[in-house]
């Protein structure tokens, strides 16, 4: 039973954050850029837990050790995880960008195994191969150029955002509530976007009404949902298998861009995703 709840938690996490590309450009439409972006929902996501967490009574204390911990995965291991892709978007096409950031799961069972000693049985390789070849298939390779910095860019978010997921499993935040622990995340984050903003003079304050309503949505749906969801999820089935089955987000963004952005489908599309539903089936199948 745990462990199908946390099945289903990944998931729920992986389809609000596949959302996130979708609102992410209708609030560029309207004015808003990436930091603007970034440090509004991680904003507004803070405002949102603070007013649940005062309402509900929860205690929001920590420890020291917490404290560091928390700063440490919500600094390098979120904001700079996103901070990264972003830029790389600047030097290379988001397909490469994408598909070098998801060889994360691979990353993390690496990491697993040798930090603590997870156990990596032959149906967790496979499921990881299939899950990789079908991202793989997922992304249009042609439409891409080379550029040396933007993979390493590309590359240092998969490394963080590994170590984010490890950090997540930490035996130190079994004991805080999951709402607690993405506020003060949130608060991190929103905090070194406001700091990167001003300090490169690149924070937007020309934003329409429209752009507001995608980034509060950024805030409740890929953030709130997405975070709580997804810390749950890998308490209960341990960092490895909640980031395979996290490889799920991209057929999430692929079909609400399809359905609201009115992009093309192909059979490449429809190839890759059936090999990453397949690797979840895999997965999840005892």
């Amino acid at each position: 039973m745990e462990k199908t709840k946390g099945i289903l938690y990944i998931i729920l996490s992986a389809s609000a954050f596949g959302i996130m590309p979708i609102l992410a450009k209708l609030s560029y439409r309207g004015g808003a850029n990436t930091y603007s972006t970034l440090f509004l929902r991680f904003l507004f996501a803070a405002i949102m837990l603070f007013y649940y967490l005062k309402t509900k009574g929860i205690s929001m204390k920590l420890t020291k050790k917490q404290s560091i911990l928390i700063l440490i995965i919500g600094v390098f291991g979120f904001t700079l995880t996103t901070s990264s892709l972003y830029m790389s978007y600047n030097y290379i096409g988001i397909g490469m960008a994408s598909m070098i950031f998801y060889i994360y799961p691979s990353i993390v069972t690496i990491l697993a195994y040798m930090v603590y000693k997870e156990k990596v049985d032959f149906r967790k390789i496979i499921s990881l191969i299939i899950s990789l070849m079908g991202i793989y298939i997922l992304i249009d390779k042609t439409s891409v150029s080379f550029n040396i910095k933007g993979i390493i860019l590309a590359l240092i978010a998969a490394v963080l955002y590994s170590l984010y997921v490890l950090g997540a499993s930490n035996k130190e935040f079994k004991n805080i509530n999951s709402y607690v622990l993405t506020f003060y995340i949130s608060c991190a984050s929103a905090t070194v976007m406001f700091i990167a903003a001003m300090t490169t003079n690149n924070f937007s304050i020309h934003i329409s009404f429209y752009a507001l309503v995608a980034i509060l949505l950024i805030a409740f749906i890929s953030t709130v949902v997405a975070l709580m969801a997804f810390l749950e999820g890998v308490r209960l089935i341990g960092p490895s298998k909640a980031s395979i089955l996290s490889t799920i987000e991209p057929i999430v963004s692929l079909i609400l861009g399809i359905i609201i952005l009115g992009e093309p489908i192909s059979s490449r599309i429809i190839i890759g995703s059936i090999m990453i539903v397949l690797s979840v089936v895999i997965l999840t199948k005892k």
